[in-house]
């Protein structure tokens, strides 16, 4: 029998690889967008899985076994930095990586990935640098000959811990850096901008960007970040609570000038002329995502009195005309109305319909919400994946006439149609009615599946995933893949008339807030519903009811 030890080094490197590391395409391709394709259109997983065994440990327990393995293993440790800010053995992981990578320039050419996540809870700033550091990087920087003022600068914001400064010099040192995921918050970019002004050749091989802001610290502009996706070979840009305005766009981004293929923005506000101009300046997008939905209110965007309007979902599908061509996947969606909007613009944006998508030619995947569709929407041909989202109504017409063109061969790849919805019993219903006189949900739901007979498609019905609020309590019990499939079971209302899994326990008060909005916006409760202006106090009693 070999000994592990006797194989050889690239062997050993193609095993460790295996079992300790993501793959390189997974490392740079790994958007939230993807996760749409999986079976809840809007949870994104968990990149880094607590019941994951710890990779840097296991990378560094193969450091001690031999020689041969610690020139295996060593590589590896160092090709991804994650931080993610909060204190574990490494208080400052950003700076004790770009403080090793200095002192061994045999394992810069390893490091691929820069992951620092915002830092949570402002825990107002990171631990002070170790007593020899600052002389350290002193060093560092006053090789880079900048001027007095911005030296200056740089050594003030090393000093306080600033991992802007950290990062940069860390990406000024890594020539084969494919992925850059930086945090918006707490993080001065300045630097980045003098290396790419100091240095052409600076991220030359950057492959990805994201750029991840908080609901805290929303609307920081897109376009300060023009420089990143100009560079010629980044292909997947990603954004999170960001804004980008047609009045500001920059100027280096014209037509055809940039080589994203995958764009995704994720609670982000963008206007018409924008979404226009950016669409244009892509070469060949092959994904495009704009999702601004979340059950959480927390996350809902408050923006600024007279902020632009946000681009519809026609405009942005016929910005995207561009690239029918090339397109593979459409997600948009919108973020949930505010219950208590003041007036009906709050919900203009969601409200426009989307056009025809028959030109476009490559198109597998839709994830569209249930009011941006008209009642007979088209799609192309090589559709395979589509998503109705946010579903809060009947979708009878709807699935009828998806079903009518599956079965006359319009959509001969379409395998997949599900819908999501917070009540899994709003799509089944007729208009104005909760549930057809005489019928189940489950003979609702089997009628509406019934309807793809004969054809490939997997129809589904499916609740959201619950958010993780604080105040949820024990939800272990929670299954969120229920939903109305072949084998429903049909809740024992006279068991439990609030129709809820008793399992559950109390709904949490912001879940109970989405579930009374949807309530109001059902025809069968408009009577409860009293405009503000009609001055209508009927639901009010007197003092001698309250009194009783």
């Amino acid at each position: 029998m070999v000994d592990i030890q006797g194989l050889p080094i690239e062997l050993l490197h193609l095993i460790l690889s295996v079992f300790v590391c993501p793959d390189d395409s997974d490392l740079l391709s790994r958007d939230p967008s993807t996760d749409a394709k999986d079976d809840n259109a809007n949870e994104l997983d968990d990149e880094y899985d607590d019941d994951k065994p710890d990779e840097y440990e296991t990378l560094r327990n193969a450091c001690l076994v031999s020689r041969k393995f610690r020139e295996v293993a060593q590589p590896l440790l160092f090709r991804d930095l994650f931080d993610d800010g909060l204190a574990g053995d490494d208080p400052n992981p950003t700076i004790s990586f770009t403080k090793t990578i200095y002192q061994r320039p045999d394992l810069e050419k390893h490091v691929r990935q820069i992951s620092i996540l915002p830092l949570p809870f402002n825990p107002g700033g990171r631990e002070l640098l170790p007593t020899e550091d600052p002389e350290f990087f002193k060093g560092i920087i006053r090789d880079l000959k900048l001027a007095d003022q911005e030296e200056a600068a740089w050594i003030s914001a090393m000093e306080k811990s600033d991992l802007g400064v950290f990062a940069a010099l860390l990406a000024n040192k890594t020539p084969n850096l494919r992925g850059l995921h930086l945090p918006v918050r707490y993080f001065w970019t300045q630097p980045f901008i003098e290396l790419f002004r100091r240095n052409p050749e600076f991220l030359s091989n950057l492959e990805s960007i994201w750029i991840e802001s908080d609901d805290e610290h929303s609307g920081f502009d897109i376009a300060f970040y023009e420089k990143f996706l100009t560079l010629p070979k980044v292909t997947f840009s990603t954004f999170e609570y960001g804004d980008l305005f047609d009045a500001s766009f920059p100027s280096t981004w014209l037509p055809g000038s940039l080589e994203t293929k995958e764009l995704s923005f994720h609670h982000c506000h963008i206007d018409a002329g924008a979404i226009k101009k950016l669409t244009q300046a892509c070469k060949q997008l092959k994904t495009f995502t704009y999702n601004n939905f979340s059950l959480d209110p927390n996350d809902r965007r408050i923006l600024h009195a007279g902020t632009e309007p946000e681009c519809n979902a026609k405009q942005a599908q016929e910005a995207l005309l561009v690239h029918k061509d090339t397109l593979e996947l459409f997600h948009l969606e919108f973020a949930m109305a505010a219950w208590d909007a003041d007036s009906p613009e709050e919900n203009a944006v969601s409200q426009v319909k989307v056009g025809s998508f028959r030109e476009f030619s490559v198109l597998q995947t839709i994830l569209i919400p249930q009011t941006s569709l008209p009642p007979h929407p088209e799609f192309p041909s090589s559709l395979e994946t589509l998503h109705v989202t946010d579903c809060n109504s009947s979708i009878q017409e709807l699935a009828q006439n998806v079903a009518t063109d599956c079965k006359n061969g319009l959509y001969p790849n379409l395998t997949n149609f599900k819908v999501f919805a917070i009540d899994i019993t709003q799509p089944i219903k007729l208009p104005g009615q909760q549930v057809p006189e005489g019928k189940t949900p489950e003979q609702c739901f089997l009628a509406l599946r019934d309807m793809f007979k004969g054809t490939k498609v997997n129809f589904q019905i499916l609740p959201y995933e619950l958010p993780d609020f604080d105040d949820y309590g024990d939800l272990d019990d929670y299954d969120e893949d229920l939903g109305f499939e072949e084998d429903f079971e049909e809740p024992d209302f006279e068991e439990n008339p609030a129709g809820a899994d008793p399992g559950m326990g109390p709904i949490p008060p912001q879940l109970l807030e989405l579930l009374m909005q949807r309530a109001l916006m059902d025809p069968e409760f408009a009577h409860l519903h009293q405009d503000e202006d009609s001055g209508d106090d009927s639901w009010e009693t007197d003092d001698s009811d309250r009194a009783n």
